[in-house]
């Protein structure tokens, strides 16, 4: 039979012992930590996915972008001449009236006033028509190449005459960047 002295016994005691503390000081915390890396494995997955289904949206929103520039560029980019340009301006302004009927034509241009990086110039019009007129001329403006904003509109309706006339009042700005040459 075999007999268990006591170095064997001592023996495996020391060995049991060297076994639990591995176990409680090794393999423990690093079975914790492979745990959390794993945990922080998976969050970076899940952030990586969320990225990248925000980064799908990029180019068709991209797209979008040109398409608007597209679309409103025609619209919005109007001519910011370096001078105002009075002659011509109010020249086409006189046309649109006529074109109209429009009568009774005033038109005034202001004083030029500085802005940050422009001057502005502001016109007062006065003039009598008919509804749909008005609404042509404010349809010309629009499409004229020189970028020009309606400030102010005052319309009275005069509902003695058939059909009835508008008594219009507009104060219109023009704007330029250089007052070098500045004929009015």
């Amino acid at each position: 039979m075999v007999r268990i002295t006591k170095d064997a016994v001592s023996m495996v005691g020391i060995q049991a012992a060297l076994v639990v503390s591995a176990v409680i000081f090794f393999y423990f915390p690093q079975s914790r930590t492979l745990n959390q890396l794993r945990t922080d494995i998976a969050t970076q997955k899940l952030a990586i996915e969320a990225d990248a289904e925000k980064a799908r949206a990029v180019p068709q929103m991209l797209r979008q972008i040109q398409e608007m520039k597209k679309r409103y560029n025609d619209r919005w980019d109007k001519k910011l001449p370096k001078q105002k340009e009075l002659g011509a301006f109010l020249r086409e302004i006189s046309e649109s009236l006529e074109r109209e009927n429009l009568a009774g034509g005033f038109i005034q241009p202001g004083n030029p006033k500085r802005e940050e990086l422009f001057y502005t110039l502001p016109i007062t019009m006065r003039f009598q028509g008919r509804f749909t007129a008005f609404n042509n001329f404010l349809e010309s403006l629009d499409r004229m190449e020189r970028l020009a904003r309606i400030q102010k509109v005052n319309i009275m309706a005069d509902t003695k005459q058939v059909p009835a006339m508008l008594d219009v009042q507009l104060r219109i700005n023009i704007y330029f960047t250089d007052t070098e040459s500045m004929p009015i």
